[in-house]
């Protein structure tokens, strides 16, 4: 029997999730999201990051619901890393309900300046102060990472898809930055990378598709984190804040939000898509500021 009720329609209590990049930013802006409404996370980051106070402020939110949060060292970039935390996972659960494959990078031009306004030669050198290495890494953590964190989780996955109403979802994150074509700064490489995100999630699905382990994407936009600090004095984004027609930057819940109607019966009939969550920036935003 079908229902409608938003505890039964939304919830995600008891779920087990994975969310990288989960110490900062947009990632922790969804562990934060998914424990306070009863998940158990395995927040997953490089080692440097403060995974033990992030974890203890986590299951401190989740006292109330239920939820808690783990905390585990790792370098998406390494397929031997992302192997461990697989072994590491798979010794404690027997599925995965949500993996949120989000950790991110982005690598800005050495010699910055205004795309917009720069003469030839000024952006010439700008672009080309740009190295290969910037390229390569850009693409390891927003590309490579994705596919291989969601292909070491599969089976993981797949069990938890047999449990039926949507459990057992990818999502990944990307960018509104992949949707338009032009901003204040360089963002080639990095938008580069967000692109291609976009097309492995519809790859994904396609073949993750006869397991029912469904693969979506998000792309947000301006939202506070590392990449982007909001609010921030020499901000580079700054002057775009009020363009967008929500009038304002992202915040935890639009990002909670958005997780828990894609990871749960509310977005189980969702496969294969991106949800933009850019509060209208990418309607003004080609061949614009």
């Amino acid at each position: 029997m079908s229902s409608l009720n938003i505890s039964q329609l939304f919830g995600v209590k008891g779920y087990v999730a994975m969310v990288t990049g989960g110490t900062s930013g947009i990632g922790l802006m969804i562990s934060k999201g998914l424990v306070t409404n009863g998940a158990k996370v395995y927040v997953a980051a490089l080692p440097s990051e403060p995974i033990s106070e992030v974890v203890a402020d986590l299951n401190k939110i989740g006292l109330d619901s239920g939820g808690s949060a783990q905390g585990v060292p790792c370098d998406v970039t390494s397929k031997d890393a992302v192997e461990s935390l697989r072994a590491h996972i798979a010794k404690r659960e027997d599925h995965i309900d949500i993996l949120v494959s989000n950790a991110g990078i982005r690598r800005d031009p050495p010699k910055p300046c205004d795309v917009l306004q720069a003469p030839l030669e000024e952006l010439q050198s700008s672009m080309w102060s740009t190295q290969s290495s910037d390229w390569a890494d850009t693409f390891s953590v927003n590309s490579t990472a994705h596919y291989f964190m969601s292909v070491a989780f599969l089976p993981l996955l797949a069990a938890a898809s047999k449990l039926g109403n949507g459990r057992g979802v990818v999502i990944v994150t990307s960018s509104c930055a992949s949707m338009h074509n032009m901003t204040n700064i360089d963002l080639t490489s990095y938008a580069t990378s967000k692109a291609a995100t976009d097309h492995l999630v519809r790859l994904l699905a396609s073949k993750f598709s006869r397991f029912y382990v469904r693969v979506v994407g998000i792309n947000p936009g301006f939202v506070p984190s590392k990449m982007n600090p909001v609010g921030q004095e020499g901000n580079v984004f700054a002057n775009l804040f009020d363009k967008v027609p929500a009038k304002r930057a992202g915040t935890e819940e639009d990002m909670a939000g958005a997780i828990l109607y894609l990871a749960s019966r509310a977005g189980a009939y969702v496969d294969g898509v991106s949800l933009c969550i850019d509060g209208g920036r990418i309607l003004l935003a080609n061949g614009q500021e």
